[in-house]
């Protein structure tokens, strides 16, 4: 049987959910290396280009949230995922304090909303 069920998001959506995602608090102090890959995933949303599998899947949990999905991860080391590809969560580098993107993707969002815990 074929499906005629489709997935697909607007440009203008992945744009959006993109930026939020990419951004951290200025008075912030992620790792260097994390910090790299968050400028690097800015650019990527930017050009549209080089859109690497990490990115990709933060991508698609954002948009589900968007729709009204809750999202939940849960197991050893998913906060910073396999092989460092994840960095859902961000952790300050001077204060500890730890940062969430993904809970920041729409004004006033709930934080139930995307759930990561190791």
């Amino acid at each position: 049987m074929r499906s005629s069920f489709s997935c697909s998001v607007k440009p203008e959506i992945l744009k959006n959910v993109g930026k939020a995602i990419t951004t951290i608090p200025e008075n912030f102090t992620p790792h260097k290396a994390v910090k790299r890959i968050y400028e690097q995933r800015a650019q990527m949303i930017e050009t549209g280009e080089d859109i690497d599998w990490g990115f990709a899947e933060a991508l698609a949990f954002a948009t589900l949230v968007v729709e009204g999905n809750h999202v939940r991860l849960s197991g050893q080391d998913v906060e910073r995922g396999t092989f460092s590809h994840r960095h859902a969560v961000v952790h300050d580098q001077t204060t500890g304090e730890k940062y969430c993107p993904l809970d920041h993707i729409v004004m006033n969002q709930d934080e139930e909303m995307f759930t990561v815990s190791n």
